[in-house]
């Protein structure tokens, strides 16, 4: 099993670096492997269709849900829409530090 494992990554590291060239600026980041960039740049596709770089991650879950009450706007947990495989990926490297 440890083989075929160590065979999956290897594919996974020759598709992110041959064939989607800009997972290479995403695995600079501390914590970011190639699996998760490649997760991205394929749930993404392109970058053009959202007017700004913080729609990315409401798109992908990544923004705090909202409970407006009046005069109290408490900070909820994560609304947890878009791709779960990737949400949990990023989640992750958040937290490499």
């Amino acid at each position: 099993m440890s083989e075929q494992i160590r065979e999956l990554e290897n594919k996974i590291e020759t598709l992110a670096h041959e064939t989607y060239q800009e997972t290479a600026l995403l695995t600079q980041v501390p914590g970011v492997g190639s699996l998760t960039a490649l997760a991205y740049v394929l749930t993404i596709e392109d970058p053009s269709r959202f007017s700004r770089a913080r729609a990315v991650g409401s798109y992908l879950g990544l923004r705090p849900r909202q409970d407006d009450s009046g005069a109290q706007k408490p900070q909820l947990h994560i609304t947890k829409a878009g791709d779960k495989f990737l949400r949990h990926l990023l989640v992750e490297c958040a937290q490499y530090c």
